[in-house]
Order: structure tokens, then sequence, then C-alpha cells
């Protein structure tokens, strides 16, 4: 020390041992695999210096074989990795040397297995995160979450369950396992399918590569619920063509809120994606189901990968063949219209209509069973037509009530606009603590009186005009601020309110149509009283299902759900003259005759009977007067 109290050696000391501490810690920073070469190379080095003692004072530890330096490197060896070996041993400096040996093993072994404990528990964390990569090829991706996603799952469970490995991977910026537990809340049965749920950010191209993107069969990107515009996804798209090195290896269905957003990706990306906006085709639908009462069984079929649905086949053995005939020449599958290269769809073409080399025949068929035509038609000739039903755009008016208000409102009444009559009306009552007047934004219509009417209860009054008068009342679920749950038990409570209202109204009541968000409270619905129910979210994943397995079909929903043009109608046996027992290819034949191309039933008898699509033409049928024909028309 000198006289000013310093101590140079010391600092010395400590700045050596301060650098010794940095390049451990570094040393260790840098992984499980670094610290093992570290630990192998101070066992080596023990083990070294060990055996050289023996040699240089010439002793051995007990159970040598010989004196060998090999021999002292063994016997050192085994003293590192057992402690039980040193009890042999006899004279005080092999002792010694043993104990020295045998302490810094432990050391070493406890390091080991710390080490070794530690690496597993984060390799189970990182796995419970959902940051591993995964091993597949042929999957489908499914970028973000939202109410959507159990039902969406389950379809692409039912749609792959025959392929040998069907593979679902979700990439949502959550975690794993709360995305797990509300996906089995839902109860999505995976039909044998695997799903896998990893965590990361669905625009960020390392996190799509974990995600193999490029290897998967199809994406499909769906909007968050409390979106309010369409940026995230239309980022995902994008990132998705980054990762996959372009557009085109796969089909990307994308769900989106904005009608012209979805026109414009679909131009800056091409024919691979398919961006679809799920408030349009939900409105689609409820229109028709305004139209027709019965028309909710029939989308429910139609829609669902279980059953009987849209398919598009090769039309090569049919090219020559009118289109008359070919309806006449399958058995098991109902076609409905032709699709070109080109992406023109012809719903109920004209009978003179001749398939060219490469269109292909849109179907309605049992996705379980393989299409087959006749070598002959069922029928020779067509019969003639032995009904006259009236022009599908007969409707009288329509006095529309819609209580409630989410982003499938403004649509519905556009839907319904485009086809109403004149004198026909709707009246939205909504509650004025969630909405202001301004924001409920609907399309102007000269054919159809729209009103506003604030009310802050569940229901509104049925006395006065615009109530007396009505034909239909939509309830609409809100969701600004509420989850499923809560939006679902509050449409509930309005339609035991209304009909409870409608109870003591006087003369025909009016068709009740219930949205709701939650598919397991359809029963409850069907209780209070609902004569038509929309599971907003099960529509919504069944149809991003039905896209990502063949997305040609987005052009056949488009113009099957259009406002002009053929689409679903409903008529009933008696329109057709057909009441009694006859063959469903008698139907066929019939309803050829009349200009429609009938595709099923649906009995009237019973209640919530549902429909039957695409039967043999040998299927016999007892049909009543109310019995329900449906029909392309």
């Amino acid at each position: 020390m000198r006289d000013d109290g310093s101590d140079p050696e010391g600092a010395t000391f400590a700045r050596v041992g301060a650098r010794l501490r940095y390049r451990m810690d570094n040393l260790l920073s840098r992984g499980v695999w670094a610290v093992l070469l570290w630990l192998g190379a101070a066992t080596a080095v023990l083990v070294v210096i060990s055996s050289a003692l023996l040699t240089i004072f010439g002793l051995t530890f007990a159970d040598s074989e010989n004196t060998s330096w090999i021999e002292d490197v063994w016997q050192s060896l085994l003293r590192t990795l057992d402690t039980g070996t040193m009890a042999a041993d006899t004279g005080w400096g092999p002792r010694a040397l043993a104990l020295i040996v045998t302490l810094a093993g432990l050391l070493l072994a406890g390091t080991l297995i710390g080490l070794i404990a530690s690496g597993v528990e984060q390799r189970v964390e990182q796995m419970q995160r959902g940051k591993s990569t995964v091993v597949e090829s042929g999957h489908i991706v499914i970028l973000g979450t939202s109410a959507r996603l159990p039902k969406l799952i389950e379809q692409l469970a039912i749609a792959g369950r025959d392929r040998a490995r069907n593979v679902i991977v979700v990439l949502a910026d959550c975690e794993p396992r709360e995305l797990r537990e509300s996906v089995g809340t839902h109860r999505a049965r995976l039909h044998g399918s695997h799903l896998v749920i990893r965590s990361g950010k669905t625009d960020r191209v390392s996190d799509l590569s974990m995600v193999r993107v490029r290897e998967a069969r199809a994406v499909i990107v769906v909007a968050d619920d409390d979106a309010e515009n369409d940026t995230d996804v239309v980022k995902a798209v994008l990132a998705v063509g980054s990762a996959a090195g372009g557009f085109g290896r796969m089909p990307i269905v994308a769900e989106l809120r904005e009608v012209a957003m979805a026109e414009r990706l679909a131009r800056a990306c091409g024919e691979s994606v398919h961006p679809i906006v799920t408030t349009v085709t939900i409105a689609r639908l409820t229109s028709f189901m305004l139209r027709d009462p019965g028309m909710s069984k029939v989308v429910d079929e139609l829609m669902d990968a279980r059953g009987c649905g849209i398919d598009l086949i090769d039309a090569s053995d049919v090219v020559g063949v009118p289109f008359g005939e070919i309806v006449r020449r399958f058995h098991g599958l109902r076609p409905i219209g032709l699709i070109g290269d080109d992406g023109a769809v012809r719903l109920n073409p004209a009978a003179r209509s001749i398939p060219e080399s490469g269109d292909r025949l849109v179907t309605i068929r049992d996705h379980e069973a393989p299409p087959t035509t006749a070598t002959a038609p069922f029928a020779d000739e067509v019969q003639p037509q032995r009904a006259q039903v009236g022009p599908a755009d007969e409707r009288p008016e329509e006095h529309l009530v819609v209580v409630g208000w989410n982003a499938l409102g403004a649509t519905l009444i556009a839907s319904v606009a485009e086809v109403s009559t004149p004198g026909s009306s709707a009246e939205i009552v909504y509650d004025p603590d969630l909405f202001d007047a301004d924001e409920i934004q609907v399309p102007a219509s000269t054919e159809l009186d729209i009103r506003l009417t604030p009310s802050p209860r569940l229901s509104w009054e049925l006395a006065d005009a615009e109530g007396a008068r009505a034909t239909s009342i939509v309830l609409l679920g809100y969701v600004r601020g509420l989850s499923a749950g809560e939006a679902d038990s509050r449409t509930l409570l309005a339609l035991m309110l209304l009909r409870k209202e409608l109870q003591n109204r006087p003369g025909p009541p009016p068709r009740v149509i219930v949205e709701l968000r939650d598919a397991d409270n359809v029963d409850l619905a069907r209780q209070s009283g609902a004569d038509e129910y929309i599971v907003s979210d099960a529509i919504a994943g069944r149809f991003m299902a039905q896209l990502a397995e063949q997305p040609e079909r987005r052009l056949v929903f488009l113009a099957l759900y259009a406002s002009a043009g053929p689409s679903l109608r409903l008529v009933t046996a008696e329109d057709l003259a057909l009441v009694g027992t006859v063959s469903f290819g008698d139907v066929v034949i019939t309803a050829q005759a009349a200009g429609m191309l009938a595709i099923g039933w649906r009995p009237a008898s019973t209640e919530g009977a549902t429909a039957i699509l695409s039967p043999t033409v040998s299927t016999m049928l007892d049909l009543a007067p109310a019995d329900q024909i449906i029909v392309i028309a």
C-alpha cells in the first residue's frame, strides 16, 4: 500500500476479476451450447491436471489396471462423474487428489444439471408462447383471431377430413393458451385434423416464415372484431405476398369491411387474392330470408361443409351437350350453371347453352359423394309445363323494422331497397346511448321510405303507425362495447319483449328474424319465438372455409346472392302442381319446364325442418301443398 493509501495491486486484482466476470457473462449470454462447451473444457482440464500429477509423483488410484497415463486419465474421469469411485483409494496423496477431483466434478455436474433443467424450461416456455417454427407443408394458415375463428376451424376440419394429414395453423398476436381455450370453449371439433397455434405479428415476414406460409395450400386473413378499418388485413395480405415470394403461389382469402377496399386489393394483388366483405354476404342472405320464409335452412345446408354445397367440376365430358340435357344426365348432383375460364358465371342458362372447352359445371352436390353422370338422360325429353309460377320479382309492399344496429344494417337496408316495391318502408330503431343519429348511414332510396327512431329501451312500441303495419322485424345485435355473449343476451331479451307485444297486435304477425353472434344461442332464439335466425359469425366462418378449399366459389356466391339475375328461391309444391307422391326426377323435369332448376326440397309441416339438397332423381317424395321446392330462378 502506498503512503497516499492507494492499493495498486488490489486495484489490479479488482480489474482482473471484473474482466473475468465480464467474459463469463458474455459466455453465458451465448446460450446453452456455449456453456456446455465451457463445462466440457473445464472437465478436460481437470482430468488432465489430475492425471499429470499422478504421473509426476508416481501415484495411482485404486482399481487401476496399470500405471500408464491413459489409465490415470480414465480413473480421474471416473472420479469427476461418480463420487463413490474414490472410496477404495488408499494413501493420503491419492485420497487428497481424488477428493479435490470429486469435489470439482460435483460442482461441474451440478452446473450441468441446472443448465439442462434451465434449457428444458426455456424450451417449454418458448413452445407455450408459440414461438417455435412450424414444420408442415400443404397446410392452411389462418392469420388473426375473431369470434368467427372456432366455426372457421371446425369447417376447415370437416372439409379436410378425407386428407391423410389435415393441419390448420393459426398465427395471432395473443397468448396461444388463451386462444386455445377460446377455441375449446366453443367446442370446435377437429375431426382428426391437427391444430397448431403460434403467437406473432400477422404483418411481420419473420413470423409468417415461422408458420411457413410459402408451403401452405391456402391462407385466410380474418378481420379483428374491434377493427375500425381494413388496415391490418391489407398489411397482412401484403406481408403474405412478401413471405411467399410473390402472389400466385396459393389462394389468399381476406375478410374486409369495405367493398371499395376489397376491389382495390383484388386489383393490386391479382387473381390469387380473394377478398370478401362478410357483412355484404350476410345482408344479402338476410334479404333472401325476408323474401322467402324458410330460406335460413337452405343457407345453413348450402354453406355447411358437412353436407351438400356448391362445387365446380370439370365439364369436359359434356362439352357440346345442351345444358337442358345436362340437367337430366346427372342422377346424384344438380347442375345449376356454367363458369368459364374468364370467371364469368352463368346460373340457370338457357337450355340451348352448350359448354365450351375449359368451362366447368357449377353444381350442388354431396361433398362426400363422387360426381357421376348417366350414360343417358333419366328423362328423354322435358315434360310440358304443368304449372305457371309467378315472376320472381312480384313482391308485395315490404314494411321492415330493424331493431338494433351494427355494420350489417346499412348493407341490409341497401339490399332491401334494391328489390323493394313502391310504397315500402323501413324503420330503424336504435339505442341513442350507443349510437348517434349521424352515425347511422343508410343509402338513399326512391322506393324505400327510411325512418330513424331513437329508443333507449330494448324494444319499442308497436302501437304507432309504422309498427302496426310491420311485415318483418329484424333484430340486429349490438357489437359496440359488448362481447358476443352480452350482445346475444340483449338481443334475446328484446326478442322476448317483442313477442309479448305481438300477442296483443291485431292482424297477421310479422316475421321476426334474429341475428346472433354465438351459435350456441340458436336454441334460445327458437324458444323465444324467432321465425328465422342469422348466426353472423358462423356464416362468415363457413363462407371463408368454402373459399379456402375452392376459391372460385366466390364468383358463384356473388352471382347466386346478387339482387339481379337467377338466385335461390322457394316455391311451393302446389305452385308446380306436384302435390302427392312423385320422384325427385319428376320435380327436376317439371321445374325445368317452368324455367327453374330444382336442387332440393323442404317439408313445411315440421317445425324447424332442415332443407334437403341434391337428392338422387330416384328419391320418392310425398309432397304436401305447402312443402317448399328449392330452385334456382
